[in-house]
């Protein structure tokens, strides 16, 4: 069973839209919400066609890399926002964690390939593959080439990764670790029921629901790789799941983001491959929009799934 908080969740009430509007059935939800929420200070400094967003997502994921190889801890600790999250094999990472496993991290040369990044409202979300040597608890991991996801957005005349997914793990998947990090109570819950919705959509086949969640120009990385909106959704038509069983969730808000971490059990059928159903860490990242009408909508522009086959 998906664990329940004892808090009561505010407001449900924000509609579930999309290019294709959702059937009426849709359940309806909300995004957390928090007494202080940073928000971005001017508009950032868009490229002006999908060439130039690939170019900057490429530059902001290699700087990145560069600072941890360089040990430059000033960069790093300036490059992430206050709320940012990362998961991996391991768990789920508020900043202060991600610090200090930064600087444990043992990371050497580094290959890209792959790039592909996408606006989705005021947020660049950029995925590529990644070929490093890295090392953690002193244990070398695999050097083959594996997924990355980085959700970007402008902060105070600067892009800041807010959200970061490593695919990179051992050949046998250990059990996922407690997060290292505690949240907020009650925006934990208001996450976990998002997450709980959008899964439970994809379970119960109410693919028109689940693809209105998903916003035009949302990544993915899984074990499949690196996938796009139509591939998510293919997925989910295919696909035959188990019902979700969430723990650990932990929420934080960056601007019109709310990005939720989790410990997720939901076994799957994809064609020709099985994903076990064990606990592994999952994230998905929300985006709170307004139509021209003045409704709120919430949708998924990032998710990240460190289970895989075995």
């Amino acid at each position: 069973m998906i664990t329940i908080f004892t808090c009561t969740l505010s407001s449900l009430a924000m509609s579930l839209l999309a290019t294709n509007p959702a059937p009426s059935s849709t359940p309806v939800q909300s995004a957390p919400t928090a007494a202080t929420q940073a928000a971005p200070t001017q508009s950032a400094p868009w490229p002006k066609n999908d060439a130039g967003l690939n170019a900057l997502g490429e530059k902001l994921t290699k700087s990145w890399f560069g600072q941890i190889a360089a040990k430059d801890w000033t960069a790093v600790e300036q490059q992430l926002h206050p709320s940012f999250q990362r998961i991996n094999f391991e768990g789920a990472f508020d900043r202060a964690a991600e610090i200090i496993e930064i600087k444990a991290l043992g990371l050497g040369s580094a290959k890209f390939s792959t790039f592909h990044a996408t606006r989705v409202g005021e947020a660049l979300v950029v995925t590529c593959m990644v070929k490093a040597s890295e090392s953690v608890g002193g244990s070398k991991l695999s050097a083959d080439e594996t997924g990355r996801l980085g959700v970007w957005k402008w902060f105070d005349g600067g892009w800041q990764l807010t959200a970061w997914v490593s695919l990179n793990m051992p050949e046998a998947r250990p059990a996922p670790s407690a997060p290292r990090f505690a949240g907020d109570a009650a925006i934990n819950a208001q996450g976990q029921a998002l997450v709980a919705n959008f899964l439970a959509l994809q379970h119960d086949k109410k693919i028109d629901a689940f693809s209105a969640m998903l916003a035009e120009g949302m990544q993915a990385a899984n074990f499949k790789g690196l996938k796009l909106r139509p591939d998510m959704i293919k997925g989910a038509e295919a696909a035959t799941v188990d019902t979700a069983v969430i723990a650990d969730a932990r929420t934080t808000i960056a601007g019109d983001l709310t990005i939720v971490t989790c410990t997720l059990t939901m076994g799957q059928k994809v064609g020709w491959s099985t994903l076990p159903a064990k606990p592994a860490p999952f994230m998905a990242v929300f985006q709170t929009s307004k139509t021209a009408a003045g409704a709120s909508v919430v949708q998924v522009i990032a998710l990240g799934n460190t289970n895989k086959p075995e």
